[in-house]
């Protein structure tokens, strides 16, 4: 993969600010294994490790939403927050 995972994670964070807003750690790595991304979401004991196929993270960077990371990422920040997170 040659795509930037600092502007791959810029891009992710634009999409869902609300991960930054309330203080969740994210971090990606090349899984070459996979030939995927892996990105990892965690604020205290709550952990998420979810993995972005390169035609998704290309269409992060281009504009259009991550299919995969907005079921995998909106489902985790949605059971943590209960509602209680600001939007």
């Amino acid at each position: 993969m040659s795509m930037d995972a600092n502007t791959l994670s810029a891009k992710i964070k634009a999409f869902y600010p609300e991960i930054e807003k309330n203080g969740f750690a994210m971090t990606l790595e090349e899984d070459k294994a996979k030939n995927a991304w892996a990105v990892h979401l965690a604020k205290g004991d709550h952990k998420l490790t979810t993995y972005i196929e390169p035609a998704d993270a290309e269409g992060c960077l281009t504009g259009r939403e991550c299919v995969h990371l907005s079921h995998q990422i909106g489902q985790f920040l949605m059971v943590y927050c209960k509602g209680s997170c600001p939007a």
